[in-house]
């Protein structure tokens, strides 16, 4: 009966099928504030139209940049050590890719700083980075510079010992919303009257406090809550600065329960990750009403 089953498949040869692989996947606790959240929100706090003029596309492709693109590389200069030798010894099978060669050098000092990084992957990403970016218009390209700058800051500060909370922060937060706040404003040439960039900009720079506190409180495993509380004041003061009274209510109301979940975990001497996970959908949810009532 296997064979039978077997037999009903197509076969396609050797030869057959795509040059280049491609895999989608979710991450764990997709209902939290990301890269491609961020991105969104950025677009909504921006108040420019967000329908029409093919702007829909141009946000998923900012989404897929600042989310999947940016965090190829993020990913691998945070990767152990551990498939370090196999990826070399992957690599160096190729005669061009010989330690002594130029681009076996070159091969070693991104080993440096990506030890798991395959040089396909990087190479992937790049080339992804710099057709997305060309796309996207000479705000994306300066951005992604900007956050290759950031994942290279970090990968220096956990070489010496340092937590990279504000580099994840920028990564998450500050550079993914001000992407989706320059593109929606690019594509239109909005009349002076429209809200300037100040609004949004302040916006982002709360959560992106925010994002930095949590960051703060996890890799202290609890001992450091107060920056999230202080990211959350941010966010509250960002609000009040910017004359929402209404919006304030509702987003103090949202920040509570994260609130006091960070409170009982330290009380209690218990791990903050918890704490933080369920914290997650109602940073979230204020972040994207925030954004949304700057339109």
């Amino acid at each position: 009966m296997l064979d039978a089953a077997q037999s009903g498949r197509p076969r396609l040869g050797a030869g057959a099928g795509p040059l280049i692989g491609l895999g989608i996947s979710i991450g764990p606790g997709v209902w939290r504030i990301g890269p491609a959240w961020a991105v969104f929100a950025g677009a909504l706090a921006s108040g420019a139209p967000l329908l029409g003029d093919a702007m829909p596309l141009r946000l998923v492709g900012a989404a897929i940049l600042a989310d999947s693109v940016w965090g190829v590389f993020w990913r691998l200069t945070a990767a152990d050590d551990a498939d370090r030798a196999n990826q070399l010894a992957e690599d160096n099978r190729l005669p061009y890719f010989q330690p002594q060669s130029p681009a076996g050098r070159a091969l070693g000092m991104l080993h440096n700083i990506a030890p798991g990084a395959s040089w396909r992957e990087l190479m992937a990403a790049l080339a992804l980075t710099g057709m997305l970016s060309l796309l996207l218009g000479v705000s994306a390209l300066l951005l992604s510079i900007l956050a290759y700058a950031v994942i290279v800051w970090a990968w220096a500060l956990g070489r010496a010992d340092k937590q990279p909370a504000v580099c994840d922060a920028l990564l998450n937060v500050g550079l993914p919303w001000l992407l989706g706040l320059l593109l929606a404003r690019d594509t239109f040439q909005l009349p002076v009257t429209m809200p300037p960039l100040l609004p949004g900009v302040t916006m982002g720079v709360a959560f992106t406090a925010l994002q930095w506190g949590a960051r703060r409180a996890y890799l202290s495993d609890g001992s450091r809550t107060f920056a999230a509380w202080f990211g959350q004041a941010a966010v509250l003061v960002a609000l009040v600065g910017l004359e929402q009274p209404q919006v304030l209510v509702l987003v103090t109301a949202l920040l509570l329960p994260p609130a006091m979940g960070l409170w009982r975990s330290r009380v209690m001497a218990s791990g903050v990750g918890g704490a933080l996970r369920l914290s997650g959908p109602w940073w979230l949810a204020g972040m994207l009403l925030s954004a949304a009532a700057l339109r």
